[in-house]
């Protein structure tokens, strides 16, 4: 396995993870992204998820849906519990669409969202976080403030500056 088909987590700006999704997610990827994010929910703190697909080239088989799936159903209760919000990038709009749409019939269990852009996932996550009572970071209060992060790399950077 390598970075190619790992989902790059970053915590650093904490309660907001990001996650950067790579060109093409395998099982193994899979697998690590479900370890990574049930030592999140052992944490025990609330925090939102910021998934960024502009990487992605192709979509998951539907084995891997498969699995990602009934994880989710295995976790739904700590995602209740710990996930405040979602917020899933994704350029193409017609697989926005779908997913929108997919949000619709399966409801899920915190607040998600499909949007075009990483600010707009960005200022999602941001008041959903102040809504719930969370403590931002700085770089996160001054991006939600003056949005100019296109990326995590972008973000990473006003955070090292």
């Amino acid at each position: 396995m390598s970075s190619a088909d790992t989902i790059l987590i970053e915590t650093s700006c904490w309660p907001l993870v990001v996650m950067d999704a790579p060109p093409r997610l395998t099982s193994a990827g899979i697998t690590t992204l479900i370890r990574s994010v049930n030592e999140l929910y052992a944490r025990r703190e609330r925090f939102a998820t910021l998934v960024d697909t502009a990487r992605v080239e192709h979509m998951p088989t539907a084995a891997e849906r498969r699995m990602l799936s009934e994880w989710q159903t295995e976790t739904v209760d700590l995602i209740r519990r710990y996930n405040v919000c979602t917020a899933t990038v994704v350029s193409n709009p017609l697989v926005r669409g779908a997913m929108i749409a997919m949000n619709w019939i399966f409801r899920p269990p915190n607040e998600q969202v499909t949007v075009a852009t990483f600010g707009e996932a960005l200022a999602f996550c941001g008041r959903q976080l102040k809504a719930d009572g969370l403590a931002l970071p700085s770089v996160l209060e001054a991006e939600l403030l003056k949005p100019s992060a296109r990326n995590v790399a972008e973000l990473l950077a006003r955070r090292s500056a």
